[in-house]
Order: structure tokens, then C-alpha cells, then sequence
């Protein structure tokens, strides 16, 4: 029984030692070999050809609904930024009015031009203001006190009446009610006849 196992195994190496006959063809068996074997061939590529293709559409068409979102989001993006920009303006236009109120109420309470408001909210800041208004106010208190101080330095009236010195200039005459000028012009009549040439 052994023998017949070796036997079995050297026939079968013999039969793959054996080269395999060669196969003759005809032409029409071959040439239809070869359209078989291109036909396969072209099928595979064009399934391929296929298959990329499709893959680039879709890549082509989600990259452009990417763009057209993208674009999208750029339009609200800029119409946010417009209208963010429009409520700023606004709302530096309603504190400026507001700005304005305020330093209209403050020049009325300490007797100042009240016109004046337009020109100091240009400073824009409400230290800033508060603070020209300090001056003016210091300014125009200090020039009232200095023609007071002015005034009580003439001579005091003998007779209950304004007493006038000799440094009356034009201006002065002018803003004078006509009992001053009477008065003046019995104190001093060349002052008064030098006031009305002039």
C-alpha cells in the first residue's frame, strides 16, 4: 500500500513536470479572445471613468453649495455690520441731543447763555464740558465782581443820589436809564456834554 501512495505522487509530479501542450488557435478564436479581453477592459475603465466623475460632481457640487452658503453667510455677516453700524450712529446721535439737554439745563442753572450748549457738546466728553463750564462760569463772576469793585470805588453820593466818577466811558453812558444821565449830567456836566458829542 505504501508503494502505491509513492506511486500516485510520482505520477502527479510527472504531470506538473509536463509542460502544457501549447493550444493552437484559429483567427477567429483569437480575435475574439482579444475583443472579449478589451471589452472587459474598456467596461472596467469606463465604470472607472465613471465612478470619478461622479465623485468629482459631487465634490464639485457640495464645494459649490459650500460657496453658495459661504457667500450667504457673508451677506448677513456685512447686513449685520450695517445695521450694527446704523444703531451706533444713532445712538451717538441721541446722547449727543441728550448731551446737548443736559448742558442746556446746566448753563440755565448757573445763569449762563444757554446758547452756548450747541458749541460745547462739540467737546463730546461731559468731564471736558463740566469743566469749560466751571471756567466760564469763574470768568463771568469774576469780571460782575470786578465791576462792582469798580463801581464802589467812586465817590459815595452826598445827596442819596448815584454818585458817578470822572472814568465813565461810552459804553457805560449808553447802557445808563435816563435818571442816571440826569444824575450824571448834575455831577458832572463836561463828562455828560464829552459823552454826548462822542
Amino acid at each position: 500500500m505504501a508503494e502505491e501512495v509513492n506511486n500516485n505522487e510520482s505520477t502527479e509530479q510527472e504531470k506538473q513536470n509536463q509542460p502544457d501542450e501549447p493550444k493552437t488557435l484559429t483567427q477567429s478564436e483569437l480575435d475574439r479572445l482579444m475583443d472579449k479581453h478589451a471589452a472587459k477592459a474598456l467596461e472596467k475603465q469606463q465604470a472607472e471613468f465613471e465612478k470619478k466623475l461622479n465623485d468629482a460632481l459631487e465634490k464639485g457640487k457640495s464645494e459649490g453649495e459650500r460657496l453658495a452658503q459661504m457667500s450667504a453667510e457673508q451677506k448677513a455677516q456685512e447686513e449685520a455690520k450695517q445695521r450694527l453700524k446704523e444703531l451706533e450712529d444713532k445712538e451717538h446721535e441721541l446722547n449727543q441731543r441728550e448731551l446737548k439737554v443736559t448742558v442746556a439745563s446746566t448753563l440755565k442753572e448757573r445763569e449762563l447763555p444757554t446758547d452756548l450748549a450747541d458749541y460745547l457738546v462739540e467737546l463730546g466728553d461731559a468731564d471736558k464740558i463740566s469743566n469749560v463750564v466751571d471756567g466760564l462760569q469763574q470768568a463771568v463772576q469774576q469780571g460782575i465782581n470786578d465791576g462792582i469793585t469798580k463801581r464802589l470805588r467812586q465817590k459815595s453820593p452826598q445827596n442819596g443820589a448815584t454818585q458817578f466818577g470822572d472814568d465813565i466811558d461810552k459804553k457805560e453812558f449808553d447802557a445808563m436809564t435816563a435818571a442816571e444821565r440826569a444824575t450824571l449830567f448834575a455831577q458832572n456836566k463836561e463828562l455828560f456834554n464829552k459823552l454826548t458829542e462822542a
